[in-house]
């Protein structure tokens, strides 16, 4: 079910996009706030109701993707769920679909000149996600269950990485098909804790 948004969260959202674009054609060192309200179509007063600086901008756009990353890993499951991995199918998670609606941000990846710690945030987002949400089932005996998450997530934020220098190559259905067989070699089930159900 769709949240219409406030009047407030449009804006934001108007002034986030165009940041956005701006990164992708003249670097994020490069963006100033006029260049933002112009390319939004808005003035400086209005930026200035919302944000201190590009800055504030920044760190708002990238928490929100932060926990939206965190969110579509989990979306599918209520809390004490309990998953067979070889069951899991395309429908199983939305990470990989909310990332391509969103690839005008997550292509920013790919930039020399790019948001501060953007190369962190998706292992980092995935890792927290295994470290706070699952419980692994693993096939085999893991000496160190924190370790072997750090790896999953590192892993799993580089083949969506080389999708996303792919250009998105082949569809969300198909790269979920994919990281869902790799996963299927690394646990054998999982029970989801801890979620925070959010409209």
């Amino acid at each position: 079910m769709k949240v219409s948004l406030t009047k407030a969260e449009r804006t934001k959202s108007f002034f986030k996009k165009a940041f956005i674009m701006l990164v992708h054609e003249k670097g994020y060192s490069a963006v100033t706030v006029k260049d933002v309200v112009d390319y939004a179509q808005y003035n400086r007063t209005t930026f200035y109701v919302y944000y201190k600086n590009i800055d504030e901008l920044v760190e708002e756009l990238m928490r929100e993707m932060f926990r939206n990353i965190q969110h579509y890993c989990t979306s599918k499951y209520n809390d004490k769920s309990r998953v067979d991995v070889q069951a899991m199918t395309t429908k199983s998670f939305d990470l990989l679909y909310y990332i391509y609606d969103n690839r005008d941000y997550f292509t920013l990846l790919l930039l020399k000149d790019t948001l501060p710690y953007m190369h962190q945030q998706l292992p980092e987002a995935i890792f927290s996600v295994l470290q706070q949400n699952f419980d692994i089932q693993y096939g085999i005996k893991v000496v160190d269950d924190r370790a072997q998450k750090r790896y999953m997530a590192h892993g799993t934020a580089g083949f969506i990485t080389d999708w996303i220098a792919n250009d998105f190559n082949i569809t969300p259905i198909e790269m979920t098909e994919r990281l869902i067989g790799i996963l299927q070699t690394m646990a054998k089930g999982f029970v989801i804790k801890d979620i925070e159900q959010t409209d």
